[in-house]
C-alpha cells in the first residue's frame, strides 16, 4: 500500500512513484456521483497529474486504469496533457481491468501501456444515444427557429440520421487519429488492427499493438528507474524510459504564456538596473570609474563581487587636462605624465662653495 500523494485528491505515492486511479465511468467534472460511486473525473485526474509532474520527489507516474470509458468532453484535453508531458518523467498506463473507449484514449497518450493477461483494451469509437420523444409530445411542443433547422435533428428521418451519423463519424475520426499519433502508427492500422470498436484481451492486445507488454502493477512500479531520463527516443511508445527532460526556451514561453514572459522580462530589466546602480554608485567605485563601468556594463558580476574587485584595484590619479595650445603630440603626451618629485639635497650633503669653485677653476 502507498501513502496519499501531497497536494492531490485521489492519488497515492509508492517508492517515489505517483499512482493515479482511473476507475469507473469517466466524467468531465467532479460531482456527487464521482464522489460516492467510484467514478472518475478528468478535472480531478488532470489536477493530480499536474501535481505529480511538478513534484520533485516523484520520479514517475502510473495510471492504474479500470474503466469502460465515459464522456467525450474533457477526454481529449486530458489525453493531450499527458502526451505533451512525455519526456519530463516516465508515464505508464497499467490496465488492471478494462481500458476501453475514452479510458484507452487516455492510456494511449502514455509512454507505455502495460496490461494484465485478462485486461480488455480498445473499444475505439463513438456512440451516441438519442431517445425518442414520443411520450413527451403529448405534453410538450418544441418549436425550433426557422433559421436553425438542424438544431433539432430527427434521427428517425433519413436526413436527420445522415447528419447525426456524420457528426459521430467526425468525432470518431478525431479519436482514431489521436490514438494513431499516441501509439506511433498510421490511422489505417488503428482501424484495421485495433479491434474496429471491439476490445482485445491481454496478449492479443499486445500482439495487435494496442499495448506494449503484459505485467503487474507492482512490476510496473519497480521497473521505473530512479534516475531522471536523459534522452528522448522521439516520444515513441513502447520504448524504454530514456527520455530527455523538456526545457522551455524564450520562444516557447512567449508563445504559450505571453503575459508571464512579459512580466519576467520586466522583472529582469529592473533587476539589471538595480545591479548596475549598485556597482556604479558604490563607494568602492570612487576613483575607479572605468573599471566600475566595465564591471557594470560588460559583465554579469553580482554587486558584492564587483565591489570587492573594485576595492582591490588601485585608485586612479586624476589626469590634468591638456591645454589645447600644446604645439606637439609629444608635449600633449608628456602633459599627462606625472612628473617625479625632485627635491634639493639636504644641507649635510651640500658641498662647500669654495671646494666647488676650486674644482671648476681646474677645468680652465
Amino acid at each position: 500500500m502507498g501513502r496519499d500523494l501531497n497536494n492531490s485528491y485521489v492519488s497515492q505515492e509508492r517508492d517515489g512513484v505517483a499512482i493515479l486511479p482511473v476507475v469507473g465511468p469517466l466524467f468531465r467534472y467532479a460531482n456527487l456521483f464521482t464522489a460516492v460511486s467510484g467514478a472518475s473525473s478528468y478535472e480531478i485526474l488532470a489536477k493530480d497529474f499536474t501535481s505529480a509532474l511538478e513534484n520533485p520527489d516523484i520520479k514517475g507516474i502510473v495510471l492504474d486504469i479500470d474503466s469502460p470509458g465515459g464522456e467525450v468532453n474533457g477526454c481529449a484535453e486530458f489525453a493531450n496533457m499527458i502526451y505533451e508531458a512525455r519526456g519530463i518523467k516516465p508515464i505508464i498506463a497499467y490496465a488492471s481491468g478494462d481500458a476501453a473507449s475514452g479510458a484507452y484514449w487516455i492510456a494511449s497518450a502514455c509512454d507505455q501501456i502495460i496490461v494484465s493477461e485478462t485486461s480488455a483494451l480498445g473499444s475505439i469509437g463513438v456512440v451516441a444515444v438519442y431517445k425518442s420523444r414520443d411520450e413527451q409530445t403529448a405534453q410538450a411542443t418544441e418549436i425550433v427557429s426557422s433559421q436553425s433547422p438542424n438544431k433539432r435533428l430527427d434521427p428517425e428521418s433519413d436526413e436527420g440520421r445522415s447528419r447525426l451519423q456524420s457528426r459521430i463519424d467526425t468525432m470518431a475520426q478525431v479519436f482514431i487519429e489521436n490514438v494513431a499519433r499516441n501509439r506511433g502508427v498510421d490511422p489505417p492500422k488503428v482501424i484495421k488492427d485495433f479491434g474496429a470498436g471491439d476490445v482485445l484481451i491481454g496478449k492479443k492486445a499486445v500482439h495487435s499493438g494496442l499495448a506494449d507488454n503484459t505485467g503487474s502493477l507492482e512490476k510496473t512500479i519497480t521497473n521505473i528507474p530512479d534516475s531522471k531520463p536523459n534522452n528522448n527516443p522521439a516520444n515513441k511508445p513502447g520504448s524504454s524510459f530514456n527520455h530527455e527532460e523538456k526545457r522551455m526556451d524564450i520562444k516557447m514561453l512567449n508563445e504559450k504564456y505571453p503575459d508571464l514572459a512579459a512580466s519576467l522580462i520586466a522583472q529582469g530589466q529592473q533587476q539589471e538596473r538595480e545591479r548596475i546602480a549598485a556597482i556604479i554608485d558604490s563607494e568602492s567605485a570612487d576613483g575607479r570609474g572605468p573599471l566600475a563601468r566595465h564591471l557594470a556594463f560588460e559583465t554579469d558580476m553580482a554587486p558584492d563581487a564587483a565591489n570587492a574587485a573594485l576595492k582591490a584595484a588601485p585608485v586612479s590619479k586624476p589626469v590634468k587636462a591638456v591645454e589645447a595650445n600644446n604645439t606637439s603630440g609629444f608635449e600633449r603626451a608628456m602633459a599627462t605624465v606625472n612628473n617625479p618629485d625632485i627635491e634639493p639635497a639636504s644641507d649635510e650633503q651640500e658641498e662647500n662653495i669654495d671646494d666647488v669653485a676650486q674644482r671648476l677653476a681646474s677645468y680652465q
